[in-house]
C-alpha cells in the first residue's frame, strides 16, 4: 500500500513537472534574450506624461486610454513608453512619458487635447525584442541590466531612459539610448 502511494505521488509529481515545462516553453520562457546594436536616430513622441507612485491597474488603464486614441486614428504610431530613470520620486513611484512614437512630427497636424511632443536623438541605440509571454517574461531589471552590460562593453554611457516599443501581437521591444 505505501509502495503504491509512493508510485502514484512520484508520478503525480513527474506529469506536473512536465506540464510547468511544457508551458513555460510554450510562453517563450527559454527563448534568448539578446542586445543588438544599432545605428542611433530620432523619434517624436505624442503623449502624456506622469510623474506617480506605480499601480499596474492605474498604469494599464492609461495604456487601454493610449490604445483607444491610436485606434481611433487621433494619433498615430506604435504604443510606447518612455521610463524615466528619476532617484528623486522614491522607489514606489515611477516617471513616464505615454503615448505613440513616430519617425517625423511632419505626420500630425495637430494634437489631440492634453497631449505634448517630445523629441529623442541618438548616436546609438541598444535594443532588446521581447517575444515571451508576460508572465515569463524578465523584468524590467534584468533588462536594463543587459543593456547596461552591452554598453559598458561598447564604451557608451547610456540616457537616464528606456523606450518600450508594443507591437501587435503582444511582444516588445526595449530600447536604451546612448547619450
Amino acid at each position: 500500500m505505501l509502495r503504491a502511494k509512493i508510485i502514484y505521488s512520484v508520478i503525480i509529481v513527474l506529469c506536473l513537472g512536465i506540464i510547468a515545462w511544457s508551458t513555460y516553453y510554450t510562453l517563450g520562457g527559454f527563448d534568448p534574450i539578446e542586445v543588438y546594436v544599432m545605428e542611433g536616430n530620432e523619434r517624436t513622441v505624442i503623449g502624456k506624461e506622469y510623474i506617480e507612485s506605480y499601480d499596474y491597474e492605474e498604469f494599464h488603464a492609461r495604456m487601454q486610454e493610449t490604445i483607444a486614441q491610436i485606434d481611433s486614428g487621433r494619433l498615430r504610431g506604435m504604443l510606447t513608453v518612455v521610463v524615466y530613470e528619476n532617484e528623486n520620486i522614491g522607489k514606489d513611484s515611477i516617471h513616464y512619458f505615454l503615448g505613440a512614437s513616430q519617425d517625423v512630427i511632419k505626420n500630425v497636424v495637430r494634437l489631440p487635447a492634453g497631449y505634448e511632443y517630445k523629441e529623442f536623438r541618438t548616436e546609438k541605440v541598444f535594443k532588446i525584442f521581447i517575444t515571451q509571454h508576460f508572465l515569463v517574461r524578465p523584468s524590467p531589471e534584468e533588462i536594463n541590466e543587459l543593456a547596461q552590460i552591452k554598453a559598458i562593453e561598447e564604451g557608451v554611457i547610456l540616457q537616464p531612459l528606456s523606450f518600450e516599443l508594443y507591437y501587435e501581437d503582444q511582444s516588445l521591444s526595449v530600447e536604451r539610448w546612448a547619450q
